[in-house]
């Protein structure tokens, strides 16, 4: 029988492919749910998810960590400012700025 020598240590190829395994998973879910629920929008709803998912490149890094964590996460602007480092001004105008500009296309 052909035993794997498990006292060598870390193996970096067997990790990397196991993240890679992780992360191809957590894609798959999200991808399954978006598609799940997707099947069941009216015509007005999927002129709006094609929308969202034109506009969404569009948007720079931080519009769209706030409208992660604001519309998703539930944070408050306040809350957002704090882990971005900025007022809560400033998140209040990147989402408004965000939410126009998906207005706009």
């Amino acid at each position: 029988m052909n035993y794997i020598k498990m006292d060598q240590g870390y193996n970096e190829a067997a990790a990397e492919k196991a993240q890679k395994a992780v992360k191809r998973l957590n894609v798959y879910k999200l991808a399954v749910e978006y598609l799940y629920h997707r099947d069941q929008y009216d015509s007005d709803e999927m002129n709006f998810a094609r929308t969202t998912e034109t506009a969404w490149p569009q948007l720079t890094v931080l519009q769209k960590d706030i409208v992660y964590m604001h519309v998703i996460q539930g944070f408050s602007f306040s809350g957002i400012a704090d882990l971005e480092g900025i007022s809560p001004q400033a998140v209040s105008q990147a989402f408004h700025r965000a939410c126009k500009h998906f207005q706009t296309i």
